[in-house]
């Protein structure tokens, strides 16, 4: 329902925003919404396969783009931690561990159980994560649809679907399962859409495979990922979520600009243009921010690359800051 009426008022990328702010104001009032995990988990896996069908034998040509913005990263990372947990503790009377984790730009289950662990309020955590989600991924297809109203549109990342074949069909839906499977063994961030898009990639880039999935799964993909993100706050009072979701907007609106202002001088440094890199530096949800590039068509691997990069920084960087803040005095 939710979808369908975005859809008819023209809201950009309806059938994810659509059924995200249906599913946050049932979950608020009490409604038992869930999107079972095994969907979720089939749903980044097709992400991946859109995702690796963008991969193309130019990237290797394109590395000095990629080494100064992914250099960066190191940069922005603690820099946005550090002022979102500034605000979290100065107008939001969070403490030092929640105000932390609640600032650092995800993942939202590693923080969640890595804050714990400092002492800190994983609801609070969950909360002010899962708002920031919410916040980036509603603006951003509004932000890039209104930056592409004026301006022509960029060459496509994605190879034309073309007719279907059975043996293409067959060996990406391996690949997804296998890379699946071995990002898991791996312990790699967003398993199941990494894996499936490393697979993929590899697939594409040696030419055994060139049918792309047609469009009607990316929207699918919307409809779940959308209805997934509105469903996190079921367990959220609608006074808890009212009294912080002001601060998260603050916060994020924050990290936002910050973001804004990175993206402008990777995009001077390195040609690429301002949305991807806006894209790529606006802390969203990973698969919702590929999912965004994938389908405005925003060169997805870079978009997903920078985004995992951000996440394997924090899940490396995380425990560490746990162990600095137990060893501080009370």
């Amino acid at each position: 329902m939710g979808g369908a009426v975005f859809a008819v008022i023209g809201v950009p990328l309806a059938w994810m925003l659509g059924p995200m702010v249906v599913n946050i104001v049932a979950s608020v009032r009490g409604a038992p919404v869930l999107v079972p995990h095994s969907v979720r988990v089939v749903t980044l896996c097709v992400i991946g396969v859109f995702l690796g069908g963008s991969f193309t034998p130019d990237l290797l040509n394109r590395a000095g783009e990629w080494a100064v913005s992914l250099s960066l990263m190191v940069v922005f990372i603690p820099l946005i931690t550090v002022i979102a947990s500034y605000y979290y503790r100065r107008f939001a009377a969070f403490d030092s561990p929640t105000a932390m984790f609640s600032g650092a730009p995800g993942t939202l289950t590693a923080m969640v159980i890595i804050g714990g662990e400092s002492g800190a309020d994983e609801r609070m955590i969950a909360l002010t994560q899962g708002l920031r989600v919410v916040i980036v991924v509603f603006l951003m297809p509004i932000i890039v649809t209104l930056a592409t109203a004026t301006g022509p549109s960029s060459a496509s990342f994605l190879p034309d679907g073309g007719p279907f074949a059975w043996l293409d069909g067959v060996l990406l839906f391996a690949a997804a399962i296998i890379g699946f499977g071995l990002a898991r063994i791996f312990n790699l961030p967003a398993s199941a859409m990494t894996g499936a898009m490393l697979a993929s990639a590899a697939l594409y880039l040696s030419g055994l495979v060139s049918w792309r999935p047609p469009d009607v799964a990316l929207w699918v993909c919307l409809w779940v990922l959308g209805s997934a993100i509105g469903s996190r706050f079921s367990t959220v009072t609608a006074q808890t979520f009212f009294h912080v979701s002001r601060h998260a907007i603050a916060a994020t609106a924050v990290v936002m600009s910050v973001s804004a202002v990175f993206a402008w001088v990777v995009s001077g440094f390195t040609g690429v243009a301002f949305l991807t890199t806006l894209l790529s530096f606006t802390p969203g949800g990973v698969a919702e921010m590929c999912l965004i590039a994938i389908a405005f068509d925003i060169d997805p691997a870079f978009v997903a690359v920078h985004h995992l990069v951000r996440i394997a920084i924090l899940i490396t960087a995380a425990p560490l800051a746990a162990k600095w803040l137990a060893a501080r005095p009370a």
